[in-house]
């Protein structure tokens, strides 16, 4: 009980109130929105609007500071209130994810930062992180959501989309790990329940040296 008023009074006292649904767990909100503020990327990409849980996040810290968030579903969208609250910041689009980054490619907007939370197809993560790994800049963030793996003690980690992208990024010299939040075990003491995370990564790219500016 204790730790679940401490939870509340955390997430409200460090992250925007949030009037929409959304899958991720407080503290994963509280961490993506953290990593928004520390590093500031001006351009991101999202794979997997859903209906706007992690968009939302994105969205208020982009919005703080001027910068833009591309993301993309085929299948859901967040409600027109929520598009309309962050207009100007947010492009929702209703493509695939290669669809949506190959027309950013195509009108040369580069994303500093991604975030994939897509469907539960491992080859899908992989493919799209390898479509852009030619024209990111050196520096880009990646975050993935259900980045655990399933077969350890927490055995409601069920998603797949992780399976491909995960060891490919670990064993790869050009992404360098910055957090990484289990979903074996607790990440910090005062979250509530037993698991506090199904997984959340951040990573930085350190290939592409010579591309380390961001067309916008």
């Amino acid at each position: 009980m204790l730790r679940k008023l401490i939870t509340k009074a955390v997430i409200k006292r460090e992250l925007p109130a949030n009037p929409f649904d959304g899958e991720m767990l407080p503290l994963e909100r509280l961490r993506l929105f953290q990593w928004m503020q520390v590093h500031r990327p001006r351009v991101v990409l999202e794979v997997g609007a859903g209906v706007g849980g992690s968009t939302f996040y994105l969205s208020e810290a982009l919005k703080q500071y001027g910068g833009k968030l591309y993301t993309c579903d085929p299948m859901r969208k967040p409600p027109q209130d929520f598009l309309d609250r962050f207009a100007g910041t947010l492009d929702f689009r209703s493509l695939k994810s290669v669809e949506l980054i190959d027309e950013l490619i195509a009108q040369n907007i580069v994303p500093d930062m991604l975030f994939f939370d897509g469907p539960e197809i491992p080859e899908l993560a992989l493919e799209d992180l390898q479509r852009l790994e030619p024209v990111i800049p050196h520096g880009c963030l990646f975050a993935m959501h259900d980045w655990e793996l399933i077969g350890g003690r927490n055995k409601k980690i069920i998603s797949i989309k992780s399976e491909q992208v995960r060891p490919y990024i670990e064993q790869s010299s050009d992404w360098e790990p910055l957090e990484v939040l289990s979903g074996h075990q607790k990440n910090v003491w005062w979250t509530k329940g037993r698991w506090d995370s199904v997984g959340l990564c951040l990573y930085r790219y350190q290939g592409n040296a010579a591309r380390a500016t961001v067309a916008a």
